[in-house]
């Protein structure tokens, strides 16, 4: 059997830090796109986006020291908002991960 003399062998170690990059930049851009649409779309002040950045973090911490859970949170939008969350597969039509978001509401 031939092998790709150019193939770089890869560690466990490269493997999750490129998952953790890639989580990242996910994080990031997710966030971007939330900013650009309270600023350009809705003319959210600075004021408010602070405020919001706050209560994130602040729910952030509270996952983090387990006083609240991801079930919870996806429960609480459900049961109380009739809102949900789904990545629906649309195939390869440019959309990222070739997903789109859907935000339903019951």
């Amino acid at each position: 059997m031939k092998t790709n003399p150019k193939k770089i062998p890869r560690t466990q170690a490269d493997v999750d830090k490129a998952f953790d990059t890639g989580c990242l930049f996910g994080l990031e851009f997710t966030l971007n796109l939330i900013l650009y649409v309270l600023k350009d779309k809705h003319n959210a002040p600075n004021e408010d986006i602070l405020t919001l950045r706050d209560e994130f973090m602040y729910a952030n911490d509270s996952v983090a020291k387990k006083y609240l859970s991801y079930a919870d949170i996806k429960r609480c939008l459900d049961e109380e908002y009739d809102l949900a969350v789904k990545l629906v597969d649309r195939g390869k039509n440019g959309e990222i991960n070739g997903h789109r978001v859907c935000i339903s509401t019951d």
